[in-house]
């Protein structure tokens, strides 16, 4: 394809979305109460706010028939998952577990969150680009670690052989949690958006936001509520538009998109939602075939005389790879079908398909990485023009406290020994995406007690934060609304189109938002574990 063809692809993309970028309500008019104020007396009744959802509603028999209407929606609207259970069938849907209300948060915390996306989209896409930075990064995981050390030695090999296809799709979600602070001379409470974790791979779900942001709408206007203060969110369409805009620069009218599933899959219907969506955007002209890892070592080869991504059956090329599967998840490397898994992974990077993301993406956002990146220095080494000290001191302003042990020097022993004797102050994380795994309150002291230098060099401390509470009510399938106090965290999506070799950015756009709210009286938040539930944001 010629540079004229690919700027012209690039420049109907970015028109494409300059109306769809901003996804908060619009500004209040001047010299109205914008209510946006970080301090929390700035005439905010924020009792009120946080409870508002329990308050809406009059009495049992009015909360029944709320939560049915609810439950009712998401069955007709699609917001349903396959059952977390392997050996559920692909007849069993349930709906997502949701709150039954949207949960309040700040409207000026929102917006920062959203405003700082593009530069953090921006920030890892030269992360993954760096090969020297990337591998000098994992030198003290890959001992540790047997399946991060071969997604490394993939990387690795591909860069050496030569990347055959330069193109990549990265799509990213940025998550947050609103940390309350308490001005030490006024006693009051301040807000401040702090971000907690980097997911440049395991990114499911999109078009369960949008579902669950029109749902909400439809909830409060059931009791009378304004629907002004949630905002739009439609981060699949951006997803859609990528993709589709990653075939239209492959230049093979012939060529398949393959989705990478597997079988138990809960986001398998949302799958479905997005291969949809890419039918209707390109008039049918894409076709979205589904394989696992395995499943592509089964039905695709490698061309020996170009390296295109071919299907057995009838010899077409794959001109996109999407992957909301992440490269640094939990992976049982013990299971007969790990090896063909990681054949499958290779086959992928050494093609000529566009991936969505690539892997050197996709192992861009360990723990690591994001704690080496809140040193000034690191982050110049990706922002290094004069022009860019406001977008450094923008990002520098949602990192967390984050903290390496690699160095036996006197910092890090007192940082050690502070950890041990305060854990309550810390959280202890590994160098893996899709969160768990943490250690909280007196499990950090027993950890770091047995750990060993290179273990303790595998994980890295952060900041503890003091998160908002809201009140709210809880849905889950066969189960009644239960009343609830939450703690909601916020997901912020990218996505970036560019060129891996060069570094050209063709696309960078930012769009769409999660929300999930787990129980507030838990270190750990996990939807499929019970303990959270999909939610959406009430501004104020």
């Amino acid at each position: 394809m010629s540079n004229f063809a690919v700027l012209f692809i690039a420049t109907l993309f970015i028109i494409h979305f300059s109306n769809a970028t901003n996804n908060s309500p619009p500004a209040e008019e001047e010299g109205t109460d914008q209510r946006q104020g970080e301090n929390t007396s700035e005439n905010v009744n924020l009792k009120n706010i946080q409870s508002y959802a329990v308050n809406a509603v009059k009495n049992k028999k009015h909360l029944d028939e709320l939560a049915l209407y609810a439950i009712e929606w998401a069955q007709n609207n699609g917001l349903v998952l396959r059952k977390y259970d392997p050996k559920a069938s692909a007849d069993t849907a349930e709906f997502a577990p949701i709150s039954l209300f949207p949960s309040p948060f700040p409207r000026k915390a929102f917006e920062k969150a959203l405003s700082v996306q593009k530069a953090m989209n921006l920030l890892y896409f030269r992360v993954a680009n760096d090969h020297e930075f990337l591998m000098d990064s994992f030198k003290d995981l890959v001992p540790m670690d047997e399946h991060i050390a071969k997604m490394v030695q993939i990387v690795k090999e591909v860069r050496e052989e030569g990347i055959r296809q330069p193109i990549t799709l990265l799509i990213q979600r940025a998550d947050y949690l609103l940390n309350v602070v308490t001005d030490q001379s006024s006693g009051e409470e301040k807000y401040e958006i702090k971000q907690v974790e980097v997911n440049s791979g395991s990114v499911a779900g999109l078009s369960l936001k949008r579902r669950n942001s029109e749902l909400h709408r439809q909830v409060l206007r059931q009791v009378g509520m304004d629907t002004a203060p949630s905002p739009d969110n439609q981060p699949d369409a951006a997803l859609v538009e990528g993709l589709y805009m990653a075939w239209e620069l492959f230049g093979d009218s012939n060529a398949v998109v393959l989705i990478l599933s597997t079988t138990f899959i809960p986001y398998k219907f949302d799958q479905r939602q997005i291969a949809t969506e890419l039918e209707e955007i390109s008039d049918g002209k894409i076709e979205c075939i589904f394989y696992s890892l395995q499943g592509t070592m089964e039905n695709l080869h490698l061309d020996p005389n170009d390296f295109s991504l071919r299907q057995n059956s009838d010899g077409r090329r794959v001109a996109v790879v999407y992957s909301n599967m992440s490269a640094l998840g939990y992976r049982p490397t013990f299971l007969k079908t790990y090896e063909m898994q990681m054949e499958g992974r290779r086959m992928i990077e050494r093609s000529t398909a566009i991936k969505a993301p690539s892997l050197a993406i996709g192992i861009s956002c360990t723990k690591k990485i994001q704690q080496l990146l809140t040193k000034p220095e690191v982050l110049r080494r990706f922002f290094p023009r004069e022009e860019d000290e406001e977008t450094i001191e923008q990002i520098q302003s949602v990192f967390a406290g984050l903290w390496g042990m690699e160095k036996d020097d006197q910092k890090t022993q007192d940082l050690i020994k502070d950890a041990m004797e305060r854990p309550e102050n810390y959280v202890l994380k590994p160098n893996r995406e899709c969160g768990g795994h943490n250690y909280f309150d007196e499990k950090i002291t027993e950890a770091l007690q047995k750990f060993t230098k290179k273990e303790k060099a595998a994980h890295i401390l952060m900041q503890k934060l003091r998160p908002m509470t809201v009140e709210n009510y809880t849905l889950r399938p066969l189960a009644e609304p239960q009343k609830a106090t939450l703690v909601p965290e916020l997901g912020v999506y990218g996505f970036l189109l560019g060129n891996e070799v060069d570094g050209t950015v063709l696309a960078n756009v930012q769009r769409g938002y999660h929300f999930r709210s787990k129980l507030a009286h838990l270190d750990e938040g996990g939807i499929g574990a019970g303990l959270g539930v999909y939610d959406t944001a009430y501004l104020f």
